[in-house]
């Protein structure tokens, strides 16, 4: 039911949201920015439709500030964001209202979201195929997505190169590289975790000095 405005509180100590008071019942709660851009007040009349459009504008309001904030800790793929917004309590209808204008704006972006993903990766933490994919996949990023973007990563970056990388800090307290056969075992499971396949890890092993004698020599 509509009816006038009889009095609007701060919801609570400290809340940045108003409780708006119809005909000496409180009606609903909004944002104290959404109260004065509509403009409520003591005295002004409010229709049942009005009543609905404005919660339902707020809710969409409440979700959207809340997805910024988790945007502006890091960047998030889209499924991960609605999960996220979803399981804090946001309605469905609100959250896909929100990831739509994300969307559309720029600030959720699948594709943009797997290549910033992989290049770090590529960069501060070489890792092979098989673990990028497996990481955007937990990430909620769609396969022709993935697909596409590590295409065009393992068109720049060799993966050998990459397993070379990631084995050189392994490596260096050997002296002259030379790893010995059990070490050698460490190294190759240390590449397959890294989602490097056999025949990479196999590749690296093999342009590594041999170690006949079985000791190493540890410099620290």
């Amino acid at each position: 039911m509509g009816g006038r405005i009889t009095a609007i509180e701060r919801a609570s100590e400290g809340s940045a949201r108003v409780a708006v008071f119809v005909d000496g019942s409180r009606a609903f709660t909004v944002s104290q920015d959404v109260a004065e851009r509509l403009g409520l007040a003591v005295g002004v009349d409010l229709g049942e439709t009005e009543i609905a459009t404005i919660e339902s504008d707020d809710r969409v309001g409440k979700a959207r500030d809340k997805a910024l904030r988790l945007l502006a800790v890091r960047a998030r793929s889209r499924r991960e964001l609605t999960d996220r917004l979803t399981r804090i309590g946001h309605e469905a209808d609100a959250v896909e209202a929100v990831i739509a204008d994300l969307e559309a704006s720029g600030l959720v972006d699948d594709v943009a979201f797997a290549r910033a993903w992989a290049d770090e990766r590529v960069r501060l933490k070489p890792s092979g195929r098989r673990r990028l994919e497996s990481e955007l996949i937990g990430k909620g990023v769609p396969r022709d997505v993935i697909a596409n973007v590590l295409e065009e990563i393992f068109e720049e970056h060799s993966e050998l190169e990459l397993a070379v990388k990631a084995a050189a800090k392994r490596t260096r307290r050997f002296v002259g590289g030379a790893v010995p056969p059990k070490e050698r075992a460490r190294l190759r499971a240390f590449l397959l975790r890294r989602g490097f396949s056999h025949e990479v890890a196999t590749a690296v092993l093999r342009g590594l000095p041999d170690d006949d004698d079985g000791g190493m020599d540890d410099v620290g």
